[in-house]
């Protein structure tokens, strides 16, 4: 059984983040042999720095306040590796302001460069993939998340954040093999985790993100930070503070038998339920057998779209960029979708600068949400 340890922290003050990282972080440390003596690779959340008012990124001083812990407890070396969409590491570390502060403390920061095709344990749902391999090199690994809204997972925590260590072509590869399929990226994803197996996950919470995450939602306090050797026990922990019951990646998890129950330890926040972007499917639990056509059309018709908010969009042509399948194209400086090739992966909205871009359910969804929940008042 695995422990899931909390810490409040009101504000990203030093005092308070080192007092919450003891409390939270130095138990599930000692649950792995300690610090003393080891090589510490983080992997943080780098998704954009859009500044400290708006939590895209792990917060700078929780970084630095970790680091700064890591190297009291006798680390031999620290490094923080990423593979940002957009920016290096070190840039976003430099935008951040604490580049001279890791670099006084000896942290290296990079980004992933050691990419080699590796071939996946049995148990897995994919059999070779390509990914960052610098995680091999060290002997103590932290999966530093940023709880955030996801437009396509629901929510970004510890085992979606390490979607970071593959190559950011290979990503848009896998949006295309399995975008619609959101519980084949919940394997995916969960297939990651189990080869990398992080020593510890750590997720901020302290400011998270609801609404149109993981690039342009906006913030909420939750003041508490997450912290556990097992990933998938920290996500549903977390989620469910967060007012998600039904995560996909734990759901798959524990069908694939690889979730374990946990005790939560510590200061355990309540339940917050957060403002959630529109899920890109719904799950109808009905248990109707649908034929393979009629599925497809129902995949189509019943999986969110992007939309565009016109007024919001600058023309910076981020989202045609980061399209994997160049679904939508710039006219006239504006994107244009083109729904019947789009995968729903999100990405455009991801990725928009300016929050020009959201999920939008379709109105069949809307009109399915409503009758489902006729149906049910029926049946009580």
């Amino acid at each position: 059984m695995a422990n899931v340890y909390y810490a409040s922290a009101s504000d990203y003050a030093e005092q308070t983040l080192t007092a919450a990282l003891k409390k939270a972080f130095l138990p599930v440390a000692e649950e792995v042999g300690g610090i003393a003596g080891k090589r510490v690779m983080i992997k943080p959340n780098f998704l954009e720095w859009k500044g400290a008012d708006i939590p895209v990124c792990v917060d700078p001083q929780l970084l630095l306040a970790l680091c700064h812990l890591l190297k009291k407890q006798g680390a031999a070396a620290i490094a923080v590796i990423e593979n940002p969409a957009v920016k290096s590491a070190p840039v976003i570390v430099e935008n951040m302001g604490i580049a001279s502060q890791l670099a006084e403390i000896g942290v290296e920061v990079k980004n992933c460069s050691e990419y080699k095709f590796v071939d996946m344990p049995e148990n897995s749902a994919f059999r070779r993939m390509e990914i960052a391999c610098e995680y091999k090199e060290f002997d103590l690994v932290i999966d530093f998340a940023k709880a955030k809204t996801h437009a396509m997972m629901t929510l970004t925590l510890a085992v979606k954040n390490l979607f970071g260590l593959i190559r950011g072509s290979e990503r848009l590869g896998w949006h295309l093999a399995v975008g619609r399929d959101f519980s084949r990226f919940a394997d995916m994803l969960l297939d990651i985790y189990m080869l990398v197996k992080p020593h510890i996950s750590l997720v901020d919470a302290v400011i998270a993100m609801e609404g149109n995450g993981p690039g342009s939602g906006t913030p909420v306090a939750l003041n508490f930070i997450g912290c556990s050797t097992d990933g998938v026990a920290l996500d549903a922990s977390v989620a469910a503070k967060m007012g998600v019951n039904d995560l996909l990646t734990v759901q798959r998890a524990m069908a694939r038998g690889i979730f374990q129950d946990f005790n939560e330890c510590g200061d355990v926040p309540g339940v917050k339920k957060i403002t959630l972007p529109d899920p890109p499917q719904l799950g109808l639990e009905w248990g109707v057998y649908f034929p393979p056509r009629l599925r497809e059309f129902l995949r189509r018709k019943m999986v969110a779209k992007p939309e565009l908010f016109a007024e919001r969009c600058v023309g910076c042509g981020v989202c045609a960029k980061m399209c994997p399948p160049q679904s939508l194209k710039l006219v006239d400086g504006k994107p244009v979708f083109k729904l019947n090739e789009c995968i729903r992966c999100f990405c455009c909205q991801e990725h928009c600068p300016a929050g020009a871009i959201i999920s939008r359910k379709t109105a069949f969804m809307r009109f399915a949400d409503n009758f489902e929940k006729f149906i049910r008042k029926i049946v009580r």
